[in-house]
């Protein structure tokens, strides 16, 4: 039994009970962080005078210690959750030093602060692969440029364009999403320390230090919902499933123009899998598992937004069972980017067989009602019905003929608007550049206060020896 609860005169309880409400289960996805954010309180204290020199110094070192264990080592069955198991270890490790390091804080502004910074780096990694799925979608759409495509409403063949527009499509996609996620960021990038339960603490902290200690870009105003609210994190979380749905309709696409009955595009091989039975098979394995886990996601997120529905402001358990939703949804965001750009890379066009299909399929018909109506001068209803009658009897060609329109591709390049032939991509190139270079001012930034902080900490543990 941990020795706090021991003394506090609160038994262990029943096994069921245990095996209820314990985290361990899933405190494995934040231990880095949660000994980050000890590691600055301890170092912090130290720094301020409020804990004996001595006592910071073992502390810091069991907890820099602490980082490099794999957290299987100290997460063992019979403690409540993580914070429970580093008090017990750190007090064992430290001949009971690490006893003055829990003032000033509360699991609640402490769990608060390591799930921030986890959701920080989690997106951030999201970003770095959809950064990379959407240049290989670059590369792809100048390989391609000018190659007859179907697009499609109901599923069925709708207007004739370019393939380099389909992938600017695709690109726009995961570009919205990126400027989603990213927009949660300033949100998240908020330190929560110094709220203790929810209402402050009488040591002499300083929030605005500790936060810059963890590489925070601010402090929280309010303590009570810094530590009770989860909205921030959980906003990361809705925009990662937003991601994952939208990255299951590129997904879906793939798998329609891959198929056999279309036979238009060509998945690498390492994103394929064979029947047990048909060796003649190439099914689409990680776009359908892709597929699948954005689905679970929107059910994930559902789940996130209900447990935190009608709660008292302040810290509730319940708030504990919302932590595997958001691992869940961040973890299979990052993956989901990654195996997109990793697919991206060995994507591969059969531009015959589109050409092919672009030729079989009359998908000019809006184009061919609206040129009779600019060019015959008549409204668009009357063009309609005209065009709608030529098509029926086999006239379509003949009458775009007459409309001095040899070639249906033509009409790609007589639009005004939208897929006008080969996509202009200069501003979806502009915008790649310009989201990369935010995304590694905030990634040094993580990266560079997460190397000072061990720093500050390693130097203040050697000044006891």
């Amino acid at each position: 039994m941990p020795r706090y609860r021991e003394e506090a005169g609160i038994g262990e309880g029943s096994g069921l009970v245990y095996e209820y409400t314990t985290s361990l289960g899933h405190d494995h996805e934040i231990y880095r962080y949660v000994v980050r954010v000890l590691l600055a309180h301890t170092l912090h204290l130290a720094e301020r005078g409020i804990i004996p020199r001595e006592a910071a110094c073992r502390s810091l070192a069991a907890l820099l210690e602490a980082l490099a264990k794999d957290p299987g080592e100290l997460l063992r069955p019979g403690y409540e959750d993580v914070f429970e198991a580093l008090e017990d270890w750190l007090a064992a490790r430290t001949g009971g030093a690490s006893a003055y390091i829990w003032i000033g804080r509360s699991r609640n502004d402490h769990v608060s602060a390591a799930l921030r910074l986890y959701t920080l780096e989690r997106v951030a990694e999201t970003l770095r692969w959809i950064l990379e799925a959407r240049s290989r979608l670059l590369q792809l759409a100048e390989k391609y440029r000018g190659v007859p495509v179907l697009f499609h409403t109901h599923q069925q063949p709708s207007q004739l364009a370019t393939l380099d527009c389909l992938l600017e499509a695709w690109e726009e996609a995961l570009a919205s999403s990126y400027r989603l996620l990213a927009g949660v960021l300033p949100l998240v990038d908020r330190s929560p320390l110094g709220a203790s339960a929810g209402a402050g603490s009488l040591a002499g902290l300083d929030p605005s230090e500790l936060a810059g200690l963890l590489g925070f870009g601010g402090v929280l105003g309010s303590s009570l919902y810094a530590a009770g609210g989860r909205l921030d994190v959980s906003a990361a979380g809705l925009a990662a499933a937003a991601f994952l749905v939208e990255a299951s309709r590129i997904a879906g696409d793939l798998i329609l123009l891959s198929s056999p009955y279309v036979a238009a595009a060509r998945l690498p091989e390492g994103h394929v899998a064979t029947s047990s039975i048909m060796p003649h098979k190439r099914n689409p394995a990680t776009l359908e598992v892709l597929r699948a886990r954005a689905a679970r996601a929107a059910g994930l997120a559902a789940g996130l937004l209900a447990v935190q529905k009608g709660l008292p402001y302040g810290y509730n358990l319940d708030l504990q069972e919302a932590n595997p939703l958001l691992y869940s949804l961040l973890r299979d965001a990052s993956e989901a980017a990654r195996v997109l750009a990793d697919l991206f890379s060995g994507l591969e066009f059969d531009t015959e067989r589109l050409r092919r299909l672009s030729e079989a399929y009359m998908a000019w018909g809006a184009e061919l009602a609206e040129l009779l109506a600019l060019r015959r001068g008549l409204p668009l209803r009357e063009a309609y019905k005209e065009a709608a009658k030529a098509i029926r009897e086999g006239r379509g060609r003949e009458l775009l003929r007459e409309l001095g329109v040899e070639d249906p591709m033509e009409l790609v390049g007589m639009r005004r608007t939208g897929c006008r032939g080969p996509a202009d991509l200069a501003g979806a190139r502009e915008r790649l550049a310009r989201d990369a270079g935010e995304l590694e001012e905030l990634a040094g930034r993580l990266s560079g206060s997460w190397r000072r902080l061990v720093e500050r900490a390693e130097e203040a543990a050697r000044g006891c020896r």
